[in-house]
């Protein structure tokens, strides 16, 4: 094609201008009607011409078609020889891309030798060290390295030339192993120490078994080859001849990322359980305070106080099952309103949205609604035998961060506001409130207690 577009290039021209003479012809007058020799002399030069350049154009193109057919036949022999593994040593042909592609297969073909020449040299080591083991140990021990369930680097010695990697260091890296060519390019393993200082070059256990380090060991956050980040361990070891000398050193690399995930949701957990215990035991001791005052007696304090810490009890154990995180409120409510009799949790109807509880608003919510049900059973609804309690909840406004619980009794006794307020409604008011980020208002209506508490969610 662009022999044709050479040529066409040439004798374009060429036949413009005979097209024009000929235009010229035949405009002239009858008189003129034969062209003089001049002209007729001037067509055939520019004919002449116009096939000349023709000439020469195919001729190029079919010489340029002839060297890039040679140079991509000699680019096939090349390949040839080197799949069957014969030296093979490229002339240059001129034609660009094809002597692109050549270097590139002539400098991987001269790096392959070079590898397989040390690992003969390694494996001639094993085999004297072990006193004469077959010429399959090289092969077996590819196998081996290949087939272990970590990581793998060998590298030679002294240089610390990367010359074998398995596939599953390739899984940990999430990437194709850097066959680094010595010891200060070891850099482009990106790895980071617990404080986030980057690993130096000699600070690797393969730069440490080199050196002579028996059993260098590294634990340190590696850059995979996604971008993401994750916690290796690294143990190296030198390799040495039957005269002690170092020709080599292995590191075994093993990927540690869920088990430092799972230290830290340990010690996230224990800080949490800790700061709970706390809380809890802060509330035991404010709850036995203020049952203390208003008790009349021992029995009266026992009864009271032992009620308060079994609802206690059975909310920390929900939060646990739920590992303190988001509690969902219908199981709150449930624990919270345990009663000791079926005929009793029949006569409670509870209703409401799909709602998660932060741990903290959850266990002071769980103690506010369990004091009004011990009220509910010692003087209101649940103190007769048709009484009930309606218990409702629901998201109570536009943004999901406001809970509003409505607590409604019906069938009990006759109900008047008390003269001075008990101890479970001044443990609400002024302890419980603050801890669930709310409100709590009771209203001593005729038909029963009405009580409607906000919260934070």
């Amino acid at each position: 094609m662009a022999g044709e577009q050479a040529l066409w290039r040439i004798i374009g021209p060429a036949l413009a201008a005979v097209a024009k003479a000929g235009g010229a012809l035949a405009a002239a007058p009858a008189a003129f009607a034969y062209p003089s020799a001049d002209l007729w002399s001037a067509v055939a030069a520019a004919l002449a011409l116009a096939l000349g350049g023709a000439s020469v154009a195919l001729w190029k193109a079919n010489a340029d078609r002839r060297k890039a057919a040679k140079a991509t036949h000699g680019l096939a022999e090349m390949a040839h020889r080197l799949k069957a593994g014969e030296l093979s040593q490229w002339s240059v042909t001129g034609v660009a891309d094809v002597d692109d592609i050549a270097r590139t297969l002539e400098e991987f073909e001269q790096r392959l030798r070079r590898k397989r020449a040390l690992l003969t040299r390694l494996n001639a080591e094993l085999i004297r060290g072990s006193g004469g083991v077959s010429n399959s140990v090289n092969n077996q021990l590819r196998a081996i390295i290949d087939a272990l369930p970590v990581g793998v680097l060998l590298a030679e010695a002294p240089s610390g030339r990367i010359l074998e990697g398995n596939s599953a260091l390739e899984a940990i890296r999430r990437g194709p192993v850097i066959y680094s060519e010595g010891v200060e390019s070891y850099t482009h393993w990106v790895a980071v120490h617990e404080n986030g200082e980057p690993v130096q070059k000699e600070e690797y256990p393969l730069t440490r078994a080199l050196a002579g380090e028996e059993k260098p060991v590294l634990e340190c956050r590696l850059q995979r080859g996604d971008g993401s980040w994750g916690w290796i361990s690294i143990t190296g070891a030198p390799i040495r001849n039957e005269h002690g000398a170092i020709i080599a050193a292995i590191v075994a690399i093993t990927d540690i990322d869920e088990i430092k995930s799972a230290e830290e949701h340990r010690r996230l957990m224990n800080l949490e359980l800790h700061h709970r215990v706390n809380n809890s035991l802060a509330m035991i001791q404010g709850i036995a305070n203020i049952t203390a005052r208003t008790a009349t007696d021992f029995s009266c304090f026992r009864n009271s106080f032992s009620d308060r810490i079994q609802c206690l009890s059975r909310i920390s154990t929900l939060l646990v099952k739920k590992s303190w995180a988001q509690t969902p409120m219908k199981e709150l409510v449930t624990a919270a309103l345990a009663c000791d009799t079926a005929a009793r949790r029949d006569r409670i109807e509870t209703a409401g949205d799909e709602i998660e509880l932060r741990s903290e608003v959850a266990l002071a919510l769980g103690m506010a609604l369990h004091e009004l049900l011990s009220n509910a059973e010692q003087h209101g609804a649940l103190s007769t035998e048709d009484g009930k309690v309606f218990v409702n909840w629901r998201v109570a406004d536009s943004e999901g961060r406001k809970l509003q619980i409505d607590w409604r009794e019906q069938g009990g006794p006759p109900v008047a506001s008390p003269q001075r307020a008990g101890v479970g409604q001044y443990l609400m008011k002024t302890v419980l409130t603050r801890q669930f980020c709310g409100d709590i208002d009771i209203a001593f209506e005729p038909e029963g207690v009405h009580a409607v508490i906000t919260a934070e969610i």
